[in-house]
């Protein structure tokens, strides 16, 4: 609002000390923000010259009060009003209109402000703007040498508002680390095209920003970055680049590079080394923080391990050994498991083609900082393991892979009530088979092997050949015993997952690797 008063006291005195000749303006209009922003765009005549001058008010930054001069630039039924501002072209003004004309916007650009202002027609204002005073305003601002200066480039200028914005990114960096960094600009490396043409501070500010958010992350990125980055050093050079100095850290970054804090993260995680030492880096440091160990005091424990695909990976064992738990499918988090012993009704039977009731769970509370383990319907509590007792748990104990050897792949019954049952190896790429016949809770392993195995089904026999079972994915399957065949009704699987696991007594007493094993 001051700069919008002073620029109206201006006006008024070069109106009354004027003798207001004719001016080469047209009818000139005024736009207004909703938080006062004002833009008056006065038009130069002749109209083909393509000329105009605009006054920025009440937008609290160095533009306010300048009449600069404007070409105007048509692109399709868009316009720009593009000045020179410190050396740079820079649209104050943009004018974007949608493909039916219908709908046009006016967005006004403010030095330091990251988004645009959207403004509009002020027919109020429009009405009382005089033009030949805006104009005699810009006389006088040319006259007096201010519109040269403000449109040239002014290097230390640049420089020093560069070195402002990366003191804000240091204070925020030390706030969230704790730690006392000095950022520096290696200003020899970079020319005055760059500092015009780029934003200088953002391509410094990618280190400094990757670290804040290591030290929201982690304790340790935090006693890191107080140790190993004491002073950031930035130059600009043909490739992105780390380099550890005495003193802390050279950011090389590139106009060229894309992905900048992400390749500045990763060298963080994978170069500097954790405050233990040894070689540890401080990627395998926040791994380690990050795993959570709960117990249920019977000597059962489960490891929560942090997982890029599923977010986390469940081990479980005694505290010495522990077994890989089977990932669940990519829908669902990894807190969630496999367990068609503990079947749970009141879940939902349909979450995205899955059918929840079958899938128990790990719950972690960090809030609360409780644990437990849902078994179907029954939830057993479990409690958190001190952290630094977790950690030497995990760093001495042993991890295997998952005990499972063969999951159902086909299930089968004749009139009689005998089941066929036919199990894959474990492994997605495990082509093994096997094959248990029997009525249900006393199915018998059968001495087969597969002699087909295409996209049409499986054939197994015995070595004689005097058994058969023929998996059938399109015409019904049957049981060939001698020169008899018996017709087989296909049981689905996934429907009848509880079934396998429960009644037909092939699985009954087999572990499965999961945190209900031993419930």
């Amino acid at each position: 609002m001051r700069g919008i008063l002073a620029t109206c006291a201006v006006i008024a005195v070069l109106k009354a000390g004027s003798s207001l000749a004719a001016a080469p303006v047209g009818e000139g209009k005024v736009y207004s923000g909703s938080d006062g922003e004002q833009v008056a765009i006065i038009p130069l005549t002749p109209e083909d010259s393509k000329k105009a001058i605009l006054l920025v008010q009440g937008t609290d930054s160095e533009l306010d009060g300048k009449v600069l001069p404007h070409d105007i630039e048509k692109s399709g039924q868009d316009t720009r009003y593009v000045t020179q501002w410190h050396g740079r072209r820079y649209a104050t003004v943009y004018l974007s209109v949608s493909a039916g004309g219908d709908r046009r916007r006016y967005y006004l650009h403010i030095p330091g402000r990251r988004d645009s202002t959207l403004v509009s027609f002020d027919d109020t204002r429009s009405k009382a703007l005089k033009p030949q005073d805006v104009y005699a305003l810009h006389q006088k601002q040319k006259s007096e040498g201010s519109i040269t200066k403000w449109m040239a480039f002014d290097r230390k200028g640049e420089e020093a508002q560069v070195e402002t914005s990366l003191a804000s990114s240091v204070k925020s960096l030390n706030a969230a680390c704790g730690s006392q960094t000095v950022a520096k600009v290696d200003w020899k490396s970079i020319s005055d095209e760059q500092i015009k043409q780029y934003s200088i501070s953002s391509f410094c500010e990618t280190p400094l920003d990757s670290l804040r958010r290591l030290c929201g992350e982690s304790a340790e990125a935090k006693k890191v970055v107080q140790a190993q980055a004491k002073e950031v050093v930035c130059r600009f050079g043909g490739a992105l680049a780390v380099e550890r100095t005495a003193s802390g850290l050279t950011w090389t970054t590139s106009t060229e590079a894309s992905n900048q804090e992400e390749f500045a993260t990763k060298y963080f995680k994978e170069n500097l080394e954790s405050t233990r030492g040894n070689g540890e880096k401080l990627a395998e440091r926040m791994r380690l923080e990050k795993i959570r160990v709960c117990t249920d005091g019977q000597g059962h424990y489960v490891v929560i391990r942090p997982d890029e695909k599923q977010s986390v990976q469940l081990d479980y064992g005694d505290g010495k050994r522990f077994v890989k738990v089977a990932e669940p499918p990519w829908v669902i988090s990894g807190y969630h498991f496999l367990e068609p012993r503990f079947y749970n009704k009141s879940m939902n039977h349909s979450f995205r083609g899955l059918d929840m009731g079958l899938y128990s769970e790990v719950e972690l509370d960090e809030e609360k900082n409780t644990c437990a383990v849902r078994c179907g319907d029954r939830s057993i509590p479990f409690s958190r393991v001190d952290a630094e007792q977790a950690e030497k748990m995990v760093a001495e104990a042993t991890f295997e892979p998952n005990p499972q050897k063969y999951v159902p792949y086909a299930l089968l019954r004749d009139q009689s009530g005998r089941y066929y049952l036919v199990e894959k190896g474990f492994l997605p790429e495990d082509r093994s088979y096997r094959v248990s016949i029997g009525p249900k809770g006393n199915l018998k392993q059968q001495q087969m092997k597969d002699v087909v195995s295409d996209s049409k089904g499986e054939i197994f026999s015995t070595k004689k050949g005097d058994l058969r079972l023929l998996v059938d994915r399109e015409a019904p399957s049957s049981w060939i015993e001698k020169k008899k065949k018996i017709e087989l009704r296909a049981v689905p699987i996934e429907e009848n997952l509880p079934l396998i696991y429960n009644e037909l007594g092939v699985y009954t007493g087999a572990r499965l690797g999961t945190p209900c094993d031993d419930q």
